[in-house]
């Protein structure tokens, strides 16, 4: 039991310390618009970084828009293929038919 009461002496001790270090402070009449003003500016600080970061990102998609805009039409070449379908199975049949019968002739 001795051993309780030294600890709640040394509790109260420290709380009497603390008490001291920290002395109730007396509220004024400003003090929730101080408050209040505090908040505000430190949320103001934390989404104008996000806001900063989401502008910047929509600029350099703009910018790459624009960019892509105007060099696709100057990339583009010819088709590569600007046959039908139709085309290109008539051009290869036509050479094989055309091997065959040169080797039947033969």
């Amino acid at each position: 039991m001795d051993r309780m009461d030294n600890m709640g002496t040394k509790l109260d001790a420290l709380f009497s310390e603390y008490r001291s270090a920290f002395p109730d402070m007396e509220g004024s009449t400003n003090f929730m618009p101080n408050l209040w003003q505090k908040i505000e500016a430190r949320r103001v600080a934390n989404t104008s970084i996000f806001r900063r970061l989401a502008q910047a990102c929509v600029m350099a998609t703009v910018a790459l828009t624009l960019l892509m805009a105007a060099l696709l039409p100057h990339l583009q070449r010819e088709p590569v293929y600007n046959m039908t379908y139709i085309d290109v199975l008539d051009a290869a049949h036509s050479s094989e038919a055309a091997d065959l019968i040169a080797s039947e002739i033969r």
